[in-house]
């Protein structure tokens, strides 16, 4: 996430992140956390969310998803029904679809402009990201 705030912060007006799930099957709690990062989002908390699944990413289970929800104030009830939801499951196997046609491999991955970035950084972002804007003026 520093990365994203970093380019946030430079191109507030150029960038737009879009995020899109990609639970790799070897890790079993990757699609349970999924549902329960987009259960919050139906309580408009998906990052919130999102950002302390990455804090307990060694310890999550069933109960540490409804712990997180209970400590971010959402409504439990929902929050559960929301990860049932084949609505929910169907968007993540959508964007799993869209990332095995992207050529993912793993996570995270990142594109600007339907460019796979190579090397991971800020300068390598930002170089992309200026390359793509220059381009766009011409």
């Amino acid at each position: 996430m520093p990365l994203f705030e970093q380019v946030l912060d430079k191109y507030p007006e150029s960038i737009k992140i879009i995020f899109k799930h990609y639970p790799l099957p070897f890790h079993k709690q990757a699609l349970p956390a999924a549902l329960a990062s987009m259960a919050a989002g139906e309580q408009g908390k998906f990052w919130e969310y999102h950002d302390e699944l990455f804090l307990h990413q060694n310890s999550l289970s069933s109960d540490k998803y409804l712990e997180i929800a209970q400590n971010m104030g959402l409504d439990l009830k929902n929050f559960s029904l929301d990860m049932m939801r084949p609505s929910i499951r169907k968007k993540i196997e959508q964007d799993i679809s869209d990332a095995k046609k992207a050529g993912v491999t793993g996570t995270p991955t990142i594109f600007v402009n339907g460019r796979k970035l190579k090397k991971r950084g800020f300068g390598a972002i930002s170089k992309l990201i200026d390359n793509e804007r220059a381009g766009l003026q011409q």
